[in-house]
């Protein structure tokens, strides 16, 4: 390379350094700036938590018995007590829980701890609450009087949900209603969100709902302020949790009423005759209509001879006691969510008509059903009813239960309507929007699991109550092993190629 050359090279490196030296500088300056402005920012928030903190210092200021003179003779008044107590258990902790997220103060911090073990325990609070509602009862006040004027928003809302755990619901929804309207008036929700960390408002339209819900469940008030909170709180989970519940027996309501939307006919649900299986079913095709593909809920038209129907229902007549509910594994008991009878049907009743029924579900749902359970026949009278509930046991998470199951989960639920309901006793899939009223001789069949044996929580369903007459059913439960498809071993061994659990909802 000529000299010439080389120093064309040379000029041309200097550059690209000086270039790239330029380029590093100008990242390295806009970072300081990055850093100057989240420092500056970083102030700012400081300096909105030490005016929020002055703000509510002067607020427990004028609510502290400290500047009442003489404080023996304040705090002789049961409301003023009970403020003062509901203070020290309630809003205390929750300002040492900021006090300990919050920058500086170590030696406030220390002492908050020290200060800590005497403030006064939740029994304390509830005996202060109870002199309140003496008052009220036997001077027969209204939360509004002048008598407890002293007392703020998150007072009456602690005890709106004392009266409301004493299930005292209308005083619960007097004191709630009171709190919800201090609240707006104060503007609290700017003062104190983010000290305490738990979401007043939301509470409140949450208990002042369930207290009117647990007077009249039909209360269309209740609900809306109900589903208001559970919008608002979608992580709250004492909220969420019961407030789910309730909404979803909302559901159940709507669909007993006649409520749900009508729905347009899709072309892939249509009626069929359906002769697979045996020579009878050839012979004479079951009428089979589909109501839903995902899960599969379908329905079979005149399935059952009228004699085989009284056959069912006089051979159990005399037999019948009270339904029972199972909550957990062996506890099985009363419940007032279930109130009706029922008699097992074996073959000691009638073996001939037993297998020709066994015949029919085989027919209808290709399953054996000798290794299921029995077929239980149920009455419904008056006002009987059963209220939304599965019928999977939930094996697939809980596989140490087939210990106690030992042929599966139940795969399929069969309901014989044996009678014509003169009005109510219609079956509700609230989440599938689905309405089945009972039409004698015809059958129910619906899948509980998924295709892997995880149950399907969209199967939850209920037996709306009889509005007038009586309603007979036979119901046959197949279980997991009575499936050529699928077998109890079969759904632990699938449950790790299944789709993870999250991903379905």
């Amino acid at each position: 390379m000529s000299g010439f050359g080389l120093k064309i090279v040379v000029f041309l490196l200097a550059q690209a350094v000086f270039l790239g030296s330029v380029w590093n500088q100008l990242k390295l300056e806009q970072t300081e700036e990055l850093l100057i402005e989240n420092l500056k920012h970083y102030v700012n928030e400081l300096r909105k938590r030490h005016q929020m903190i002055e703000q509510s210092l002067h607020q427990l200021r004028a609510e502290s018995v400290s500047e009442h003179h003489d404080f023996e003779v304040h705090l002789s008044v049961p409301q003023r007590a009970m403020a003062l107590i509901r203070r020290l258990h309630e809003d205390w902790p929750k300002w040492m829980e900021y006090l300990k997220a919050t920058e500086g103060g170590t030696v406030q911090i220390r002492m908050a701890k020290e200060l800590r073990q005497r403030l006064p325990k939740r029994e304390d609070f509830i005996q202060t609450a109870k002199d309140v509602h003496k008052l009220q009862i036997i001077y027969n006040l209204k939360p509004q009087d002048q008598y407890f004027r002293t007392l703020n928003s998150r007072d009456c809302l602690a005890l709106g949900k004392y009266l409301a755990h004493l299930k005292n619901h209308q005083y619960a929804e007097d004191w709630l209603k009171l709190s919800l309207k201090l609240y707006t008036a104060s503007g609290e929700s700017k003062k104190y969100r983010s000290i305490y960390k738990d979401s007043q408002h939301e509470h409140l339209l949450y208990h002042l709902g369930a207290a009117k819900y647990a007077q009249n469940p039909a209360d269309g008030d209740a609900f809306n302020l109900i589903a208001r909170a559970y919008d608002l709180a979608p992580h709250d989970s004492q909220i969420v949790d019961p407030a789910k519940s309730v909404l979803e027996r909302r559901t159940y309501f709507d669909g007993c009423r006649g409520a749900f939307s009508i729905r347009f006919h899709h072309p892939s649900l249509h009626c069929r005759y359906r002769n697979e299986g045996s020579a009878f079913s050839r012979l004479a095709p079951l009428k089979l209509e589909i109501l839903s593909h995902d899960p599969y809920v379908v329905i079979y038209h005149d399935v059952l001879y009228d004699s085989e129907m009284q056959g069912l229902i006089v051979s159990t007549r005399r037999r019948m006691s009270r339904s029972m509910v199972q909550y957990e594994v062996r506890q099985i008991e009363i419940s007032d969510k279930r109130t009706s009878n029922e008699a097992p049907f074996t073959d000691k009743n009638d073996p001939q008509l037993l297998q020709r029924i066994h015949d029919r579900v085989k027919d209808m749902t290709g399953s054996d059903i000798v290794r299921s359970e029995l077929l239980n026949v149920v009455l419904y009278d008056l006002g009987g009813h059963h209220d939304l509930h599965l019928d999977y046991h939930d094996l697939y998470w809980h596989p140490n239960e087939y210990e106690y199951h030992i042929f599966g989960d139940r795969e399929s639920s069969v309901i014989f309507y044996l009678n014509n309901v003169a009005d109510g006793g219609a079956t509700v899939f609230p989440k599938l929007q689905l309405v089945i009223q009972p039409k004698k001789g015809s059958a129910l069949m619906w899948h509980n699991l998924r295709a892997w044996g995880e149950g399907d929580p969209r199967t939850q369903h209920a037996a709306c109550p009889v509005l007038q007459g009586y309603k007979w059913v036979a119901v046959q439960w197949i279980l997991q092993g009575a499936w050529n498809s699928i077998a109890p071993k079969d759904a632990l061994s699938k449950r790790s190629a299944a789709v993870d659990r999250d991903e379905l909802f």
